[in-house]
């Protein structure tokens, strides 16, 4: 391979490959030759990027794919409370291991507030130290619901909650 350059006068210099064969005349490889080693990578690259974008919007349930692929087997899906991460057939499931209980609703209630606010102010830990009193004039046995959902917009008449309490023991 040759290397020559034509420079004019005026910049911009112009560098010119050529290959010459061996009668003298001047040979171009053909661009698919050129590219060719490249290509394994591009096709590498491309498949990795779409398979990477793939597992992306399945995981995240981009444009409800997810719960659309679930759709095709539910009870599997169900089955494996897979709906308590990505809504099946219209319905999620919440699930609380500690008080032991779970249920399903519909995938468009949202949860009440106004529990998450108080769960995350017991949760809080204050530098203050506690009232002298004992907390005097707050009620400590408020048998309030664990979790709560309904329909967004609503006053709250249509829910689902969920009260835990002691069960006595003579219960039957």
């Amino acid at each position: 391979m040759n290397l020559f350059a034509a420079c004019k006068s005026n910049p911009p210099c112009r560098i010119y490959v050529t290959q010459s064969s061996d009668d003298g005349k001047q040979a171009f490889p053909p661009p698919a030759d050129q590219f060719r080693p490249l290509q394994s990578v591009f096709r590498r690259r491309l498949l990795t990027g779409v398979g990477a974008a793939s597992l992306l919007a399945v995981g995240a349930n981009f444009g409800g794919a997810t719960s659309f692929l679930l759709g095709f087997l539910p009870e599997a899906a169900r089955s494996l409370k897979l709906d308590a991460v990505y809504p099946v057939g219209g319905y999620s499931r919440y699930i609380d291991t500690n008080e032991g209980f779970e249920f399903v609703y519909p995938e468009s209630w949202l949860g009440d507030q106004t529990l998450l606010y108080r769960a995350a102010g017991k949760a809080e830990r204050s530098l203050d130290p506690p009232p002298l009193g004992g907390g005097v004039g707050r009620r400590r046995n408020v048998n309030e619901p664990a979790v709560a959902f309904g329909p967004p917009g609503s006053t709250g008449e249509l829910n689902v909650s969920v009260i835990v309490s002691p069960v006595p023991i003579d219960f039957s």
